[in-house]
């Protein structure tokens, strides 16, 4: 098992760089041997740190430090204890590898903050330092076999994890892809028979899947050239509900619908990034196939489900991949789009709709219309477009019906003077 197998040695991370230098908190390893305790703490960050970067990891691994600090002051290296102390930066949280109690007995060199959390303490000798802390060269990953991609180290982190992470990658002035895209790249083409076979697609769909939810286009795109086989797998008609049990959509953490996945270009376009969903289009064989699937049925919840999370990008750019403005929700009475912009209160939305020539008149199976939502939510930017897009005729008899229906009320007078224009 590893521990935080690593690409490169400062990523960038949530919190800034500053904020850790002002309490000193520290990682790196302890040692002891022959009654004596051997720190060699290095400060999470540092004047050569970036604002908002942090060490996740010692800058060097345990390994460099046992033979250049560690071995030269101790005689006989029998019975020893070993510690490494890390930062999960997500979470703000120390991870303690190895001996606790020796963690605790040199406690005062690391002034962490917070109380960290302990793996591998049942025994002070279970932890092989040795093991741990290293950092992984992408130039060397030809010797990594199919599993040890997978395989978790003690924070529950993969190499594959790594590799479908942006975070991860860097790039030489933009000009060529960094260690780690060229690591996931490698593995995409060593493996490649056995991710295509049959009792690979799971594992495939996984990869592309993490891929799509970290919103790594740099990588997928450099995947479709140099692997163009595996566009194949976002055909809309290959169906792979079981492929897609236990994935969620990404970034959902709302308790609203979500619709069932049977697909990857699905799960694109539902991912909402618009750097993912304008390389699926264009790396695609048959692009024109994904455009006529766009109209479909089977995707007009997609609409919906970027107006409920507010992705006005997202919908902006379906729309002009011939996404149908006129969508309705075959969930919720057969709403149409433009009205579920209105009840979502977004102008912004209604706009682009309207621009893309759809019905404002439309209405649900209980008869309420875009116009409906937008004067009971107050909206008076949505309504006023909505409006301007009758003739005079039509425009006075819908804002009288509205100003009929309107309860007086102290919050609606915006709305109410938008309808006597027409009146």
């Amino acid at each position: 098992m590893r521990s935080y197998v690593r690409f490169r040695r400062n990523p960038p991370r949530k919190y800034p760089a500053s904020r850790y230098r002002l309490i000193g908190p520290k990682i790196g390893y302890l040692y002891r041997a022959e009654g004596k305790i051997l720190s060699y703490p290095y400060a999470l960050s540092d004047e050569t740190c970036r604002d908002g970067v942090l060490l996740r990891v010692p800058p060097v691994s345990f390994l460099d430090v046992y033979y250049a600090k560690m071995l030269p002051q101790i005689r006989n290296d029998v019975e020893q204890e070993a510690t490494a102390v890390y930062f999960d930066p997500y979470v703000g949280q120390y991870v303690v590898v190895g001996s606790r109690q020796l963690y605790l007995d040199a406690k005062e060199s690391f002034h962490n903050v917070g109380s960290p959390i302990y793996l591998e303490n049942d025994s002070p000798f279970s932890f092989d330092p040795m093991t741990y802390g290293a950092y992984l060269d992408p130039d060397t990953a030809e010797g990594l076999l199919f599993d040890d991609y997978f395989e978790p180290d003690v924070t529950g982190t993969s190499v594959m994890d790594c590799m479908t992470d942006p975070m991860w990658d860097s790039t030489d002035a933009d000009v060529r892809p960094g260690g780690v895209r060229r690591c996931a790249v490698d593995f995409f083409i060593r493996f490649g028979d056995r991710l295509f076979d049959g009792a690979g697609l799971d594992t495939l769909t996984a990869c592309l899947a993490a891929i799509i939810a970290k919103r790594h286009h740099a990588l997928l795109a450099q995947l479709f050239v140099l692997v163009p086989q595996l566009t194949a797998r976002f055909r809309p008609t290959l169906q792979e509900e079981a492929r897609f049990h236990g994935i969620t959509l990404p970034g959902e953490n709302a308790p609203t619908p979500t619709p069932k996945l049977f697909n990857l270009f699905q799960y694109a376009l539902l991912c909402g990034d618009p750097d993912i969903i304008e390389t699926v289009f264009r790396f695609y064989e048959r692009p024109g196939e994904l455009t006529e699937f766009l109209r479909h049925p089977l995707y007009y919840h997609v609409g919906f489900y970027h107006i409920r999370r507010g992705n006005a990008a997202a919908l902006a750019l379906l729309l002009a991949k011939n996404y149908y403005p006129d969508a309705v929700d075959v969930t919720d009475d057969r709403t149409p789009l433009i009205a579920a912009a209105c009840r979502a209160v977004s102008p912004g939305m209604t706009a682009m709709l309207l621009s893309a020539g759809c019905d404002p008149e439309k209405t649900g199976i209980r008869g309420i219309s875009a116009f409906d939502y937008a004067a009971a939510e107050n909206d008076c930017a949505s309504l006023a477009m909505l409006l301007s897009t009758l003739d005079e005729d039509r425009a006075r008899g819908r804002a009288g019906s509205l100003a009929e229906n309107l309860p007086l009320s102290d919050d609606n007078q915006a709305v109410l003077g938008i309808l006597r224009r027409y009146l």
